[in-house]
């Protein structure tokens, strides 16, 4: 292994070479809980008088370019040029308000020169970031104090926020409260010398006492190499951003593979990007587990060919698992029964069918949304029936309908009545889940109201009403408030949260009637628009019976809904 510098380095040593921050880095994570413990650490360090260990460097010394690139530890070296650029200032705002304390060594003059890099130009910088961000990095953090203004980029703003984090936790070192008594009376700066040697010494620390361990390789595979050694365990990095360094590390178009890279991560949106990237592998390899992941895909993509082809897959299917995943914010799907029943999938919590639609987007099989709509329903029957009243793992799920999902992209499974014959093969029987639901409860107010609303839905042929979460509320027939009913404190423990005995209703009659007797109550029903409330009237008491009767009938619904 080329491995040509391999020490343990302080920052002044560090930071005085010059360094670039490949395309394909992620962007600048750090935010306030990350720069927190980088400040109690250097104030720890000032305290004990101690040396402190910041972590480890790996930089690619790219001979043919004559450029350093930082492969590991990109975050821990932008904060600190942050906070050189912070203590720069800092010192710069002393010398310019009082010039007769200036010192010998001009302490922001040295930074500058020997950190951060020349005043003149951004060329002259010591680190240079990726393409996106360098220019605001260069020209709003190292050249001039960054705008109050928050920046549309999300990364911009951590950058902007992490210098004004670390600015202000100056400031306060070197001000006090103008009423010794109130620690939160306005700020008032101390004598400019004690001002200066304060400074002084967080720069000293910083620059004496912080040591990495610095690991330089010359040829970029091995740089990888010893980076994924260091991060085999997922320390401080998701998978996906180690997949990402991989991937890119097996691409001769690195700016390609950036595109592909961002474009995915755009569509996903709020998606995670290393659940995403397990889910579309288990719709097409072997069922792979969040442990195996990286170690399965590093196994098997070795050339640029296949890196390229991977992360074209990748970008083409983002949207998919993203409409999946949020389909209130669906932007793909037109059918709106399929919609209906992917927001049906989100309520219950599922996500182990996934791989499933993902497949059938990928199959040679043209399959429709229609065809799609028609899996999803059969999966959502799966899932409300084995896991969501039946209690089976999802684990066992994810497995089982991972394993269907790789017949659907090997082309064994070929049709929609095949997709469905396999998912319908373990479906709970009939009689289990009937002898279950008659006794089901849940306090889960989302699963309830999906329950009442697809039963209602069944009954209510027009589907002319409301039924939006502000509208109505989940109505204990039997109410929580046990002070005017006076039942029984165990029958009342037992019964109060099963189906039988709960019922959308409209939100403003449900404040009004919540805790009233039952003969009150059941006059509001008699008028009420939503199935199955109206035959509620019928009753003349309401006890554990009639709760157990109604939720056979519900149950009955159940079967003929969820098929």
């Amino acid at each position: 292994m080329a491995l040509q510098n391999y020490s343990v380095k302080n920052m002044a040593a560090f930071l005085s070479d010059t360094y670039y921050i490949p395309n394909y880095q992620r962007e600048y994570a750090w935010e306030e809980n990350e720069l927190g413990d980088f400040w109690q650490d250097l104030e720890y360090t000032i305290e004990t008088k101690s040396n402190h260990f910041f972590g480890q460097i790996v930089v690619h010394n790219d001979d043919s370019e004559g450029k350093k690139y930082i492969i590991d530890g990109q975050q821990r070296t932008i904060t600190s040029m942050i906070f050189m650029r912070a203590l720069q200032y800092l010192f710069y705002e002393i010398y310019h308000a009082h010039g007769e304390i200036k010192k010998a060594g001009n302490n922001e003059m040295f930074i500058n020169m020997a950190y951060l890099g020349n005043y003149e130009g951004i060329d002259s910088h010591h680190l240079h970031m990726g393409e996106l961000y360098n220019d605001y990095f260069s020209k709003s953090i190292l050249g001039e104090a960054p705008s109050p203004k928050k920046e549309k980029k999300k990364a911009c703003e951590r950058l902007r926020k992490a210098y004004l984090f670390l600015y202000n936790k100056l400031s306060d070192a070197i001000t006090r409260p103008s009423d010794p008594a109130d620690p939160k009376s306005p700020r008032v700066p101390l004598d400019p010398h004690k001002q200066v040697a304060i400074l002084d010494e967080y720069y000293n620390v910083f620059k004496d006492k912080f040591n990495i361990m610095y690991m330089e390789a010359t040829k970029l595979d091995e740089a990888f190499i010893i980076f994924e050694t260091l991060n085999a365990r997922g320390k401080d990095l998701e998978t996906a951003d180690l997949l990402k360094n991989y991937i890119f590390s097996k691409s001769k178009d690195t700016d390609n593979a950036q595109k592909l890279w961002n474009s995915m991560v755009t569509k996903l949106d709020k998606a995670d990007p290393t659940k995403y990237i397990r889910y579309y592998w288990n719709s097409n390899h072997k069922f792979t587990r969040d442990k195996e992941l990286y170690r399965r895909i590093t196994n098997e993509i070795k050339t640029p060919r296949e890196s390229s082809s991977f992360l074209e897959d990748l970008d083409k299917y983002a949207q998919t698992y993203h409409d999946m995943a949020y389909p209130e914010d669906n932007v793909d799907f037109s059918d709106e029964g399929l919609v209906r029943s992917l927001r049906g999938l989100s309520t219950l919590k599922a996500k182990t069918f996934y791989p499933i639609i993902l497949a059938m987007k990928q199959s040679q099989v043209s399959y429709s949304e229609s065809d799609i709509r028609k899996v999803s329903e059969t999966l959502e029957a799966y899932v409300f029936k084995n896991i969501t009243v039946c209690g089976h793992t999802a684990n066992r799920a994810e497995v089982f309908l991972a394993r269907i999902a790789k017949d659907i992209y090997d082309g064994s499974v070929s049709s929609v009545s095949e997709i469905n014959e396999k998912i319908r093969s373990e479906i709970v029987s009939d009689k289990e889940f009937s002898d279950i639901f008659e006794v089901w409860q849940s306090k889960n107010k989302d699963t309830v109201r999906y329950i009442l609303r697809r039963i209602h839905k069944y009954l209510d042929k027009n589907h002319e009403l409301n039924l939006d979460n502000t509208e109505v509320h989940i109505e204990h027939i039997m109410p929580e408030d046990n002070s005017i009913w006076l039942v029984d404190e165990a029958v009342h423990a037992d019964y109060l949260w099963r189906l039988g005995n709960l019922m959308l209703l409209a939100s403003k009659l449900n404040t009004s009637i919540k805790n009233k007797e039952f003969d009150f109550k059941k006059e509001y029903y008699k008028n009420s628009k939503i199935e199955p409330n109206k035959e509620l009237s019928l009753e003349s008491v309401w006890t554990s019976q009639q709760i157990s009767d109604r939720q056979k009938r519900l149950c009955n619904y159940a079967l003929s809904i969820w098929k």
